[in-house]
């Protein structure tokens, strides 16, 4: 049995420590020249949505790796940079350098009649060559092809995606500019916030406008004395026994409605619904849509920095009119609308996620081909890195023998149910059709992996 790992990311990496210590022979290959994928500034590998002023949204103790403690002296919420070292440090502590294949892009992967893959890397320095494998790990993660959204008519100022945004000045110099964010996710809040402070001082755009076609929740990074995920269980830690016997007796979209119910009164008491700060009021209750995780927006709204406003309806030249008829002339509209989730090394009819929807098992495995398996590819309410070291021992354990997978008939039923069931759950969009809920994900996991065991 020889497997091939596809990416060097956070997922990456967490699956090569797997694998290592499980006994698998694999192979890892890197398009890029250095590991940490997404946490990688400027990575060369041409797929990092990271800004300079990037820190991540869940506390470092919800992104560890459960052998792997982040050091003292990094921050509770940490930059890029600290990230990017975190992983640098965990692949020399467990020598996995050695493992990786850099600057190799596999340019395509086919599947055997009979199972199996062929391989084909290409190096930068254009050498070719084709491998055979028994098994397949995607690990390219799914936000790095961003997804435009066609304007309402034909502007002539400047648009480009969250993804190339790197700072104030690059790749738009916004200098006495009017900009408009169109989102109302991480990455919008972020940016607008950046370009908001920079107004406030300035040194940057002339005006900001906020615009959003839907309401969310927006959870602060620290609550009181807390960080805002002090609650979360880490998702490689086994439930406890009062955790299981809540998830095992009370139906999970009864016990989801519960608990979100109760956070949603938290976030009302402690920060406030978003229509108090001039934003959209979110029309679903907390918990159905990705919630956004921001220290800041809320005083860069109340502070003026930003303007809030709804959704673009058309736009002509420079002139943006927005749903509610406001107009502006705007220089620059920054697009943070999103990711497709792609895989340009397999074949469309082999696999795909049209209109980025695909059902998994466990969201791991397509039941049509036991012989490749995703990881990381979870929308998550936590960090992904514990989710993906889950899944990579999960399909080590797989690979060894340990665990067998049920039936295929089983396995696409258990996928569809789930992927049927999350849409319920969560809101209808592009965005949300990977989503998980971490703890009850990693619950239920377990309990797969506990009968594959005795399978």
């Amino acid at each position: 049995m020889k497997a091939c790992i596809i990416g060097a990311g956070s997922s990456g990496i967490v699956c090569v420590n797997a694998f290592k210590k499980h006994g698998i022979t694999f192979d890892c290959f890197e398009k890029g020249s250095g590991i940490g994928g997404l946490w990688r500034f400027q990575n060369d590998n041409g797929t990092s949505s990271a800004y300079r002023s990037l820190h991540i949204n869940t506390s470092k103790r919800m992104m560890e790796f459960s052998d792997y403690p982040f050091p003292d002296y990094m921050a509770e919420y940490p930059s890029h940079a600290e990230i990017l070292e975190y992983f640098e440090q965990y692949c020399e502590l467990n020598d996995l350098y050695k493992h990786i294949t850099f600057n190799t892009e596999v340019s395509s992967a086919q599947r055997k009649p009979d199972g199996g893959w062929k391989v084909h890397l290409k190096s930068r320095d254009g050498k070719e060559e084709i491998r055979d494998y028994d098994h397949l790990v995607v690990a390219t993660g799914h936000h790095w092809d961003p997804r435009m959204i066609e304007l309402p008519g034909e502007f002539s100022g400047e648009t480009y995606h969250a993804h190339h945004y790197i700072d104030i000045n690059n790749p738009v110099n916004t200098t006495d500019k009017t900009v408009v964010v169109m989102g109302s996710g991480n990455s919008a809040m972020d940016i607008s916030c950046e370009l908001g402070q920079a107004f406030r001082e300035s040194r940057g755009p002339k005006k900001v406008y906020l615009s959003q076609r839907s309401g969310v929740w927006i959870v602060p990074k620290v609550m009181g004395n807390t960080a805002q995920d002090v609650s979360m269980r880490h998702p490689m830690k086994r439930p406890g026994k009062v955790e299981q016997f809540l998830r095992d007796h009370i139906k999970p979209s009864l016990l989801y409605k519960i608990v979100n119910r109760l956070s949603q009164i938290w976030i009302r008491f402690v920060v406030g619904d978003p229509k108090r700060f001039g934003l959209k009021q979110p029309k679903e209750m907390f918990g159905m849509r990705h919630p956004t995780v921001s220290q800041d927006i809320h005083a860069r709204l109340v502070h003026g920095d930003i303007t809030p406003i709804g959704d673009i309806k058309k736009v002509d030249g420079k002139k943006v009119t927005f749903e509610d008829g406001t107009e502006i002339e705007a220089d620059v509209i920054v697009q943070c609308t999103g990711y497709n989730i792609t895989f340009p090394f397999l074949d469309d009819t082999l696999i795909a996620a049209r209109d980025n929807d695909i059902a998994l098992f466990q969201r791991i495995f397509d039941p049509r081909y036991p012989d490749l398996s995703f990881l990381g590819l979870v929308q998550t309410l936590c960090a992904i890195m514990p989710i993906s070291e889950l899944q990579a021992h999960f399909i080590a354990d797989y690979l060894n023998g340990n665990y067998k997978l049920p039936s295929r008939d089983q396995m696409a039923q258990e996928a569809n149910e789930h992927h049927n069931d999350m849409k319920k759950r969560f809101t209808h969009s592009r965005s949300h059709t990977i989503q998980i809920d971490c703890n009850e994900y990693s619950h239920f996991l377990y309990k797969e992996w506990d009968a594959g065991i005795l399978r």
